[in-house]
């Protein structure tokens, strides 16, 4: 959340309200593009065997099937957008095949009916809980690697969940974006967990670097204001080794399409297409995905958008300042 006078509304609910349209446009559709690739059922199935999704395979790509994918991306140091396009897919099959070939069987990336019974039979010879799915502790066990180190996420842009990071999180958005634009330009602070949650001490740790609050005191704020301005932001990415250039909101858009780490000020509800939602929000942009719309990593939508694509026509008109931060 941006700079704001006090007193405040508690916006809380703005940053947790999801909505059928968020969960539909983050979703997207599955469209197979390779020799590999998986229906949504397919998707879903393997999913449910690598143990990141236990709902029903029918087929249709709901919120529990989007947070399943978001979960997955996140632990290979893909682009957590929800969306299983080709190359979450052939990472999906890459996981399987890795599992069947632990385990002696053909590998076909297929986890159906001989996998299940094949990993149950090696649960039961392990103590495990025998339910034929390749959690962390069953794939630990068969030596296959299921997260990938934290450090691939330096120098890309991340999901952080500004609603888990503890004291003043409903304004949290501004040292979020900062902690999420230091990751992305390889200047990763102290303490950072490649994870959309757990990053609690290191937001609060920026707030303090922000001078948004007193070192040592997170439950205090040294501003007379809600949320942060840029200038805040600016100062918390210079004391953790980064750089912060205040330019003009479409200079910051153009910077972001070009590949640099941008600080975005925009209003949340024309971002999202949420009417009433007008107040004032950061987020990060960097790069482009395959349909060349910029990426955004948005702090406030973390679990339910994670990273997502605008056009720039889109992300000039959810302006709410004339104002972005180019980070380096």
């Amino acid at each position: 959340m941006t700079k704001s006078p006090l007193p405040a509304l508690d916006r809380r609910a703005l940053f947790r309200g999801v909505g059928a349209a968020g969960l539909l446009t983050a979703g997207g559709l599955i469209v197979p593009t390779s020799a590999h690739a998986l229906s949504t059922s397919g998707v879903q199935k393997s999913l449910w065997g690598l143990y990141y999704y236990s709902g029903a395979i029918d087929g249709r790509l709901g919120a529990m099937s989007i947070a399943a994918i978001r979960s997955f991306q996140a632990d290979r140091a893909l682009v957590v957008d929800g969306n299983a396009g080709s190359i979450t897919q052939a990472e999906l099959v890459k996981v399987v095949k890795a599992v069947q070939k632990a385990l002696g069987l053909v590998v076909d990336g297929d986890y159906g009916s001989v996998t299940v019974a094949a990993v149950k039979k090696y649960q039961s010879s392990k103590g495990l809980v025998a339910d034929g799915r390749s959690g962390a502790l069953t794939m630990s066990k068969l030596g296959v690697r299921r997260v990938v180190g934290t450090s691939s996420s330096s120098g890309k842009l991340v999901v952080i969940d500004q609603m888990d990071t503890g004291h003043f999180s409903a304004e949290n958005c501004g040292p979020t974006a900062a902690v999420i634009a230091l990751v992305a330009v390889g200047k990763t602070p102290s303490g950072y967990r490649a994870s959309v949650t757990g990053n609690a001490k290191v937001v609060q740790n920026m707030r303090v670097s922000c001078g948004l609050s007193p070192a040592g005191q997170p439950t205090k704020k040294s501003v007379s204001y809600v949320g942060s301005d840029l200038t805040d932001l600016a100062r918390g990415i210079k004391a953790n080794k980064g750089s912060g250039s205040q330019v003009t909101f479409a200079a910051a858009v153009d910077a972001a399409a070009a590949g640099k780490t941008t600080i975005l000020h925009v209003n949340h509800g024309k971002l999202l297409g949420i009417s009433g939602a007008n107040y004032g929000h950061y987020v990060v942009a960097k790069g482009k995905d395959s349909s060349g719309r910029i990426l955004v990593s948005d702090p406030g939508r973390a679990k339910s958008i994670g990273i997502k694509g605008y056009s720039r026509a889109a992300l000039l008109k959810a302006l709410q300042k004339d104002r972005g931060l180019i980070v380096g």
